[in-house]
């Protein structure tokens, strides 16, 4: 396996491009139930609209649903990529405002695990993502497993959404004990998802960041917070995103207010990140 590893990275390492690095951000909830790939999918949006090139990798094992989300139907996942079946153009579907989709399922969890006589073939189509996205969005999968923590640490930052509730609070906590356990040194953006006022939300980053600061001595930030709002479930039930049904909805609006914080529009810079590269390179680590 350690031979394997090798020969993984070398093939990562000599993968040389002049092109921008894409950024890689993975978002997780925990247990789930908190409104996460709602929130990829109208994050993406929110970027898409800014500008801005975004895939979306659908990194739930057991309810891949990014595309359903869009109303969309996948023909082929990312498990046909895995097994040397389809190239990454041909399992890629087209959303709204140019938004690419990597349809998941089952064959998510052999992404870090390849045979050897299939990695060259796909470490070269995941190396060409970096020249048609600035930003891949990971939506992980439920539960703090193995896959997903592979995907947090392969990440340039991780979005923990939360919501007031206490449950959701002590998956995100779960989360971040994962994390420190594992040594995963990713920044950690918080989102609370669902509140219904700013007071609330900061009211739900405090627990939370209280019980880091205390226990795991972790650093940690809020990016911002999504209100409660009753489109968000009509968006769901008609396979239209929120962004794309009711654009001036108040949930949308906080969406694309934290989307500005990745685009520099609130005065939070642009930073070093480590490409496609980098995430192969860090997903492939453990093993």
């Amino acid at each position: 396996m350690n031979d394997q590893a090798s020969a993984l990275r070398k093939l990562v390492s000599d993968e040389k491009s002049e092109q921008t690095k894409m950024r890689v951000l993975a978002v997780t909830s925990g247990k789930g139930g908190a409104g996460k790939t709602n929130f990829t999918v109208n994050f993406a949006l929110a970027l898409a609209q800014s500008g801005k090139r975004v895939i979306i990798l659908d990194g739930d094992l057991g309810l891949a649903n990014v595309d359903i989300s869009f109303g969309l139907t996948a023909r082929y996942t990312i498990e046909h990529l895995l097994t040397g079946e389809k190239t990454i153009e041909q399992i890629l579907l087209t959303g709204p405002q140019g938004i690419m989709i990597i349809p998941g399922g089952a064959g998510v969890q052999d992404l870090a695990n390849l045979e050897r006589d299939k990695i060259a073939n796909v470490l070269t189509n995941l190396g060409r993502l970096e020249k048609m996205a600035d930003i891949l969005l990971i939506d992980t999968g439920a539960g703090i497993g193995h896959t997903v923590t592979n995907f947090l640490r392969g990440a340039d930052d991780i979005v923990l959404l939360t919501t007031p509730e206490p449950t959701a609070l002590i998956d995100a906590y779960g989360v971040l004990k994962t994390l420190k356990k594992e040594n995963i040194k990713v920044p950690i953006h918080v989102v609370a998802n669902r509140v219904h006022s700013e007071s609330e939300a900061q009211a739900t980053y405090k627990k939370l960041e209280t019980a880091v600061h205390k226990f795991l001595n972790e650093p940690l930030d809020l990016w911002g917070w999504v209100y409660d709002d009753p489109l968000m479930s009509r968006a769901v039930m008609q396979q239209v995103p929120l962004g794309i049904g009711s654009p001036d909805s108040s949930a949308y609006r906080c969406i694309q207010w934290i989307a500005g914080t990745i685009t520099g529009v609130n005065d939070h810079p642009p930073r070093h990140v480590e490409g496609i590269k980098g995430f192969l390179s860090k997903l492939l680590r453990p093993f």
